[in-house]
């Protein structure tokens, strides 16, 4: 596996830092514990120490913006064949949950958003995001052996979502230093899968069979049902496709309405869940109006 080699740059002079030991059981499960984007920018943690339904820890569990569960498993000096049918094992277990279940995980790990909150809050187009049709692996380690190396390889080549991450720890004087290396580019892995699924959300399909069209007007109903008139203009397909006036801020479907809910205190609507809004569109037509969801 690639390994990242650091100098120290004095004036002219390299010096090159000798890598050192790393305590990664516990020093790196604190690191991804307390940020995930270092080594998933868009994803989102469940939790830690996560229990399956065989009482087994799974270390780390993710939600990535794509919908999919991401299993993080630390390799803790385990065998290969063990680190790799244990974490296995668990995304068997986790392909099962269902939404219940990972708000049920959420709660137990003391968060109060439920997950359709939380993908709302943090994805652009969260609403659209289809929850845990998929699962991804990834193996943390501070070093890789050739064995792990050659079965992670071997398995993303038949369809496997999995992936390999080390952390090469580093001391100089007083600093400590971190290079993280990935065993398979990440633009490589995920890419068809995560393609697929966008192409097959609500809002692109409408576009790509010319039922939403750019110059479209949409209102929101429940905001008209106020009376206050709103109307937002289709300017571009894609997220953030949406301006309304007195403002050159553009806006997701979700986000506006988020917008519109917030600052008219319309309080039968929850502005983080916009999973069933498509009945709360409207399409502006010549001749009559229709809800995006009959279109």
């Amino acid at each position: 596996m690639q390994e990242t080699k650091i100098w120290k740059v004095n004036h002219n002079t390299l010096t090159e830092l000798n890598k050192s030991n790393l305590d990664y059981e516990d020093r790196i499960h604190r690191w991804i514990e307390n940020d995930i984007k270092i080594i998933l920018p868009d994803a989102i943690l469940i939790g830690s120490k996560i229990k399956t339904d065989h009482l087994k820890e799974i270390d780390l569990l993710a939600i990535d913006s794509s919908g999919d569960l991401v299993i993080i498993e630390l390799k803790r000096g385990n065998t290969p064949r063990d680190v790799i049918a244990q974490t296995l094992d668990y995304a068997a277990w986790a392909s099962t949950l269902k939404v219940d279940d990972i708000n049920s995980i959420l709660q137990k790990q003391g968060r109060k958003e439920t997950i359709y909150e939380l993908l709302n809050k943090n994805f652009e187009d969260g609403e659209e995001i289809e929850i845990n049709e998929n699962q991804k692996l990834l193996i943390v380690a501070s070093e890789i052996d050739a064995i792990t190396e050659r079965v992670i390889n071997y398995l993303s080549t038949k369809g496997l979502n999995i992936n390999a991450v080390t952390f090469n720890y580093y001391k100089d004087d007083n600093a400590e230093l971190v290079a993280r290396n990935f065993l398979i580019k990440r633009n490589e892995i995920f890419t068809t899968t995560d393609e697929n699924k966008r192409n097959g959300r609500f809002i692109t399909k409408l576009f790509n069979e010319g039922k939403l069209l750019v110059g479209h007007k949409v209102k929101y109903i429940p905001l008209n049902n106020k009376g206050i008139e709103n109307v937002a203009e289709i300017i571009r397909k894609g997220s953030k496709c949406l301006k309304i006036a007195g403002t050159d801020e553009t806006f997701s479907f979700s986000g506006l309405r988020k917008k519109f809910i917030l600052e008219n205190e319309l309080n039968d609507y929850n502005a983080y869940f916009p999973y069933n809004q498509w009945g709360e569109w409207e399409l502006i037509g010549e001749s009559e109006n229709k809800e995006l969801a009959e279109l």
